[in-house]
C-alpha cells in the first residue's frame, strides 16, 4: 500500500512545543511579570492613566517588547530548524512521511506559537489584572497584543529567512544580527570613504533612509514612540504601527521566499556556513569589501594617521590589504580549511580591481559629483547652516531658510566659488593671527563649514558640505566665496528672522538687561575693573524694542563678522542685550477639552541675546536716555580691553593677565 504524505503534521508539533519549552516558558515569565502581576503590585495606585500607558510603553523603541521579539525571534528559529545543521538529524527528518513543504510549515508554526500562545494568555491575564486593579483599558491591551505578536512575527520570519542560508548553527545569529544592521552599516562605510574622497560629500538623503528602512531594528528603535496629545497622560497614542504593519507583510515575503530556499536546499551541505549554492561567492566578495572599508578606515583614520601621508593611495593602500584579508578569510571558511590561496587568488585580484576602480571614480570625480551645483531655477529653497561667525549670541551658528529667487542666485553663485576654489581649500590654514601695535590680536585667517541642503523643485534634496578658507584679502574681494558668505549672512531679513523666529508675532516683551557693562574704579586699570548687569526700567522696553528692530533693519546692530578682525573688535562690545519675551503657549484641542472654565492662559518664555554694536545709534541712545548705559556702567569694546590689558602689562613691566569675559 503507497504511504500517504500531508502538509502539517501535529505530532511534530506537539513535539517541538514539548521539546522546547524552555524558549516559549521564559518569554511568557517575562511579560507575566513585565505586565500581570507589575498591575497588580501597583494596585494602590493604579488609574486610567496608569492603565492607558503602561502596555504601550513596552512598545515605545528600544524598549522591552522589540527587544523580546529580537532575541527570542531568533532562538525560536535555532531551536525548530536545528536539525538542519546536522548531516544525521536532517536526514533523519527528511524520511518521515511529509512533504518538504509540511515539514517546513509545521516546524515554522511550531516556532510561531512560542510567542503567538503566550502573547495572548498574557493579554488574559493582564485584562484580568487590571479589572482588579480598579481601571481597566482594553484598548491599550489590544494595541500591545497587536503590536507585539506582528514584532515577532517579523523577526521570527526574518531569523527563519536566514536559517535557510547556512549549515552551521553558529552561523546563524551571526547572520541574523549582521543583516538586521547591514544596510545601516553599509551606507555609514560608504559615506565615510566617499567623504575621504569626494570634495563637498555630505551624504545621500535617499540612499541613508533606504538603509534605515533595510535595518529593521533601527527603523523600529527610531519610530516606535508615545504620543501625549492630552498632556496629562490619559490621552496616550501608539505611533508606527503602519510601519509594523509594513514588516509584518515583509515577514510574510520573506517566509516565502524561505520556503523556496527551503525546497531547493542540498541536505548535504549540513555544517557549511553557507548552504546555498549562489550565495556563497556573495559571501565571499561581501566579506571581502566590508573588510575593506571597515577594517582599511580605521585603520588609516585611527592607526596611522600621523605617521603615513594623508591621502587617497594611502587609503587604497589599506583598503586593498584589508580587502585581501577579508577574501581570504572568506575562503577559508567556506572551504573548512586553511590553504586556499592556490584556487582564490583570481577572485581576489578582482575584489581589488573593483575596490582600486571605485577610489578612482571617487578620487578624480569621475561621476561629476563635486562639479554639481544645482541652479537657481531648479531650487524651491535651501538651508545653509553649520556657519559660525561673530560676534557669539544667538547668531553664533546660523541657519539661514531661502527662498527668494534673489538669494538663490546668490547661493548658486556662492556654490560655484567653493567649487571653484576646491584645490586652495585643500591647501588652506585653518587659523592665523597678528598682534598690533597697539597690543590688538586680529585673526587674518580662519575657516568655517558651510552646510547646504537643497530642496529640489522635483522635491528631491542635495547636501554638500564644505571647510571654507576664510582670509582677510577673501573679505575684500566681492566674488570670493567668504565674500559672498557673508553678505548672505548680513541680509536684513534673515538677521531679523534669526533674532526674532516667528514666535515673536505674538509675543510681548516683558524684561531687558544689558550684561558685562564695566564698572571702572578710579586710579585702577582694567584687572581691577568689576562687571555687572543692569535692568532696563519697564518703561523703556516698548521703545528699546523698536530700536532695536529699526538698527537690526537698516544694518547698524547684529553685524555678522567670519573673522575675529579689527572691524569686528572695535564694532562689537563685550556687552549682550538680552530681550525677555513671554508667548501664549502652544495647546491641542485635547488639552482644550479638558481645561476648567476660567482657566488662566500658560505662557512660554523665550529670551533672545544681542550682541551689542558701536553702529546700533537707536539703541545705544534708548540705553544711554534711561541710564543703563554712561556713567558708572560703561560699554567696553574688545578692542578697548585689549588696549586697556596690554597697557597695563606695560605698566607691570611685561607681566600678563586676563580678564575672564565671555567672548561676544
Amino acid at each position: 500500500m503507497r504511504s500517504a504524505t500531508s502538509c502539517f503534521n501535529l505530532t511534530l508539533y506537539q513535539k517541538n512545543l514539548s521539546r522546547f519549552w524552555p524558549i516559549w516558558a521564559l518569554y511568557g515569565l517575562i511579560w507575566l511579570f513585565l505586565l500581570p502581576i507589575s498591575i497588580l503590585n501597583e494596585s494602590r495606585w493604579w488609574d486610567s492613566a496608569r492603565a492607558a500607558q503602561r502596555p504601550l510603553q513596552f512598545l515605545e523603541g528600544g524598549s522591552a517588547g522589540l527587544a523580546m521579539a529580537l532575541i527570542f525571534g531568533l532562538l525560536s528559529a535555532m531551536a525548530v530548524f536545528s536539525y538542519l545543521y546536522n548531516s544525521r538529524s536532517v536526514g533523519l527528518m527528511h524520511t518521515l512521511p511529509l512533504k518538504r513543504e509540511g515539514l517546513f510549515l509545521t516546524n515554522y508554526l511550531s516556532g510561531l506559537s512560542c510567542f503567538l500562545l503566550p502573547n495572548l494568555a498574557v493579554f488574559v491575564l493582564s485584562l484580568a489584572a487590571e479589572a482588579l486593579a480598579g481601571a481597566v483599558n482594553a484598548g491599550s491591551l489590544c494595541m500591545w497584543l497587536t503590536v507585539q505578536s506582528l514584532l515577532c512575527f517579523f523577526f521570527y520570519s526574518f531569523a527563519v529567512f536566514c536559517a535557510m542560508f547556512t549549515g552551521h548553527i553558529l552561523a546563524l545569529p551571526a547572520f541574523y544580527g549582521i543583516l538586521n544592521i547591514l544596510a545601516a552599516g553599509l551606507a555609514y562605510l560608504f559615506d565615510a570613504l566617499a567623504g575621504a574622497f569626494v570634495y563637498g560629500y555630505a551624504g545621500i538623503p535617499r540612499l541613508s533612509e533606504a538603509a534605515v528602512w533595510l535595518s529593521p531594528a533601527l527603523r523600529l528603535t527610531y519610530t516606535l514612540n508615545l504620543i501625549y496629545p492630552g498632556g496629562n497622560g490619559v490621552y496616550v497614542q501608539f505611533y508606527g504601527l503602519h510601519v509594523v504593519l509594513l514588516y509584518a507583510l515583509a515577514g510574510l515575503i520573506l517566509t516565502g521566499l524561505a520556503l523556496l530556499v527551503y525546497r531547493r536546499r542540498s541536505l548535504e551541505r549540513a555544517g557549511d556556513i553557507v548552504s546555498v549554492g549562489w550565495v556563497r561567492p556573495v559571501f565571499k566578495y561581501g566579506v571581502g569589501a566590508c573588510a575593506a572599508v571597515a577594517l582599511g578606515s580605521f585603520l588609516y583614520g585611527r592607526m596611522f594617521l600621523y605617521s603615513l601621508p594623508e591621502n587617497a593611495w594611502t587609503l587604497l593602500s589599506f583598503l586593498l590589504l584589508c580587502g585581501a584579508a577579508g577574501y581570504f578569510v572568506a575562503e577559508m571558511l567556506l572551504r573548512k580549511r586553511f590553504w586556499v590561496f592556490r584556487r582564490s587568488w583570481k577572485g581576489c585580484l578582482v575584489l581589488l580591481g573593483c575596490l582600486t576602480a571605485l577610489v578612482c571614480v571617487l578620487e578624480f570625480d569621475l561621476t561629476g559629483f563635486e562639479r554639481r551645483v544645482p541652479g537657481s531655477d531648479q531650487v524651491a529653497s535651501v538651508q545653509i547652516g553649520d556657519v559660525r561667525s561673530a560676534p557669539y549670541d544667538d547668531l553664533n551658528y546660523t541657519s539661514l531658510n531661502l527662498s527668494d529667487p534673489a538669494d538663490l542666485a546668490l547661493v548658486e553663485q556662492l556654490h560655484r566659488a567653493i567649487v571653484a576654489e576646491k584645490d586652495r581649500f585643500d591647501q588652506a590654514d585653518d587659523y592665523g593671527a597678528v598682534q598690533l601695535t597697539d597690543g590688538l590680536y586680529v585673526e587674518t585667517s580662519s575657516s568655517v563649514s558651510v552646510w547646504l541642503d537643497y530642496t529640489l523643485n522635483t522635491g528631491g534634496r542635495v547636501l554638500r558640505r564644505y571647510s571654507l578658507p576664510v582670509t582677510a584679502a577673501d573679505l575684500t574681494d566681492p566674488s570670493s566665496a567668504a565674500s559672498l558668505l557673508t553678505r548672505l549672512l548680513n541680509d536684513r531679513t534673515q538677521v531679523e528672522q534669526g533674532y526674532f523666529p516667528r514666535w515673536s508675532g505674538n509675543a510681548r516683551l516683558v524684561d531687558a538687561w544689558v550684561s558685562n557693562l564695566q564698572n571702572p574704579q578710579p586710579g585702577s586699570d582694567a584687572s581691577e575693573a568689576s562687571y555687572a548687569d543692569v535692568y532696563v526700567d519697564s518703561a523703556a522696553l516698548e521703545e528699546l524694542l523698536t530700536a532695536v528692530r529699526s538698527d537690526l533693519a537698516a544694518g547698524r546692530l547684529g553685524v555678522r563678522y567670519l573673522l575675529d578682525d579689527q572691524a569686528r573688535q572695535e564694532n562689537c562690545y563685550l556687552s549682550d542685550l538680552y530681550l525677555d519675551f513671554r508667548t501664549p503657549a502652544a495647546r491641542n484641542a485635547a488639552q482644550n477639552s479638558t481645561d476648567e472654565p476660567g482657566a488662566e492662559t500658560a505662557y512660554e518664555g523665550n529670551v533672545v541675546c544681542i550682541t551689542l554694536q558701536k553702529s546700533a545709534a537707536e539703541t545705544l541712545a534708548v540705553l544711554e536716555k534711561y541710564g543703563v548705559v554712561g556713567g558708572a556702567s560703561q560699554l567696553v569694546t574688545h578692542a578697548e580691553l585689549s588696549r586697556m590689558e596690554a597697557a597695563g602689562a606695560a605698566s607691570d613691566g611685561g607681566g600678563e593677565y586676563t580678564v575672564s569675559l565671555p567672548a561676544n
